[in-house]
């Protein structure tokens, strides 16, 4: 790692308990003194968490399936309804949920990437349970206090004191980049862009319109810190209401909007901005959805989902084996790809760092990135 340590995690601790009593904000403390140096090389992670559990079925539908539309006589799209691959193996049996049409472009020129059937061996139906196994690449039998991004993070940079390379997006710092040395920074968007370091006064104006939703605001930001120069290396965003229960056509359909339009405007700014070549969007949920539809118009937490990437870096396509709708486990999608083979490739390749040692063994990698 090149960039070079300007505070110590003591001294970034004493500054934000200081900032806390004064009643300042930490990001504003910040400005100017956390900043690993400008490295314009180095790739950068944007994590983004569907919370709640992303209904896959409804995301990657399977629409040639009668399994499907069984299971669902409600909330299933019908196949005239779908955006169809194109020349891809799975042209003929799945189509996206149209309101993924704004990223149907990265998808047209191989910019995205969808792996099928992603979880975890004995899955948990809890939110916060299977929140944390997702964060911290931990077995689901197993507890671990740190996140698989923090603990990469600390290995980039193994000295005592290490510059703040992750940045998270929201009132908490979520568990998937907590670590023992690399520093995370919280930015609350309420506290206002201006606010988060001189950076974003020199970053060149946003070049894209982004829809007026939290989602692509944060977006926004992320670019405008990416084009000032800020030497973090991950940035986590969310976008929560996946939890359909009820009424899970339109909820899911205005949740996948806001998705791609946000992701549409963010690779358009960073396009004439400079530095889509460093940038690699992940985005995974909990867990997915059962296989039927409720009584409400709407599923319950399941098991298997979806894991999405999109980027320049990305080999497009639809990857892992489609799970059985008609081989159920007690109603849920059978588990075709652990997710840490997705983290694994994303440690490999992307990274630059071992996933054996982060992950602690060895697991299959996907070909999802370019060489």
């Amino acid at each position: 790692m090149k960039s070079k340590t300007l505070l110590t995690r003591r001294d970034f601790l004493r500054t934000a308990s200081l900032g806390a009593a004064a009643g300042a904000t930490v990001p504003t403390l910040l400005v100017g003194t956390a900043l690993g140096a400008r490295d314009d090389d180095a790739p950068i992670l944007v994590l983004v968490q569907l919370c709640g559990g992303n209904d896959g079925l409804n995301t990657l539908v399977p629409f040639t399936d009668d399994a499907y539309h069984n299971a669902r006589p409600v909330i299933a799209l019908r196949p005239a309804e779908v955006l169809k691959l194109g020349a891809t193996p799975f042209k003929d049996d799945f189509g996206f949920h149209p309101a993924l049409r704004p990223l149907m472009s990265l998808w047209n020129r191989g910019g995205m990437a969808v792996v099928n059937g992603v979880g975890y061996p004995n899955s948990n139906r809890s939110h916060f349970r299977s929140t944390e196994i997702w964060h911290t690449g931990a077995d689901a039998d197993q507890t671990e206090p740190l996140g698989w991004l923090g603990r990469s993070l600390d290995y980039v940079c193994p000295g005592e004191s290490a510059p703040t390379l992750a940045i998270s997006l929201g009132s908490d710092t979520p568990q998937v980049i907590k670590g023992n040395r690399a520093v995370s920074v919280c930015y609350h968007e309420s506290v206002g862009p201006q606010k988060i370091c001189e950076l974003l006064h020199r970053a060149p104006g946003s070049a894209a319109d982004y829809p007026d939703t939290r989602f692509a605001s944060g977006l926004r930001t992320i670019a405008a810190l990416i084009a000032g120069g800020l030497g973090a290396r991950v940035y986590c965003h969310d976008i929560c209401g996946f939890d359909t229960h009820a009424d899970a056509p339109a909820v899911h359909a205005r949740l996948w909007t806001e998705v791609s339009e946000g992701l549409q405007a963010f690779f358009a700014d960073l396009d004439r901005r400079g530095g889509a070549d460093r940038v690699l969007v992940m985005a995974f949920s909990e867990f997915g959805r059962r296989v039927a539809e409720n009584g409400s118009n709407g599923t319950d937490h399941g098991a298997a989902g979806l894991v999405f990437l999109w980027g320049r870096a990305v080999r497009g396509g639809i990857y892992g084996e489609p799970p059985s709708l008609a081989e159920l486990d007690h109603g849920d999608l059978k588990m075709t790809v652990d997710f840490r083979s997705v983290y694994a490739t994303v440690l490999d390749h992307w990274l630059g760092v071992s996933h054996e040692r982060i992950l602690g063994r060895r697991f299959a990698k996907l070909p999802l990135l370019a060489a």
